[in-house]
């Protein structure tokens, strides 16, 4: 029964650690970043030249934003024939928390898995 509170943990801290933007991060973000993923996800997708036109940048200024936008995890490269495209990538809406009563029952299959023999 151990190995099933282990998948349990795991699948929590696994929930904790996830890639992905959301509204509160967007607001969060400096102007100018925050700009090129709302551009983003209005076009629901776009190619480093469509940024920088949409925003007045330099391609080479909006590849740096873009890279660490990349990095953060907010934004994704896909390639769509041959181009490199940058869409948003948003995270996935938090599970309802797992309620007490979860833990007790668990708690029960435990102690009656003890006290059968083997």
């Amino acid at each position: 029964m151990a190995g099933l509170f282990n998948r349990l943990q795991d699948e929590l801290d696994s929930r904790e650690q996830q890639d992905g933007i959301s509204p509160i991060d967007l607001l969060d973000l400096p102007p100018a970043l925050a700009t090129i993923i709302k551009q983003i996800v209005r076009k629901n997708g776009m190619k480093l030249a469509d940024i920088a036109k949409a925003l007045n940048q330099s391609p080479e200024k909006a590849q740096k934003a873009l890279d660490e936008l990349v990095d953060k995890g907010y934004v994704r490269r896909v390639e769509v024939k041959e181009d490199i495209w940058y869409k948003a990538f948003f995270r996935r809406k938090a599970d309802k928390p797992i309620g007490s009563g979860v833990w007790a029952a668990l708690d029960g299959l435990v102690e009656e898995d003890d006290e059968k023999p083997n």
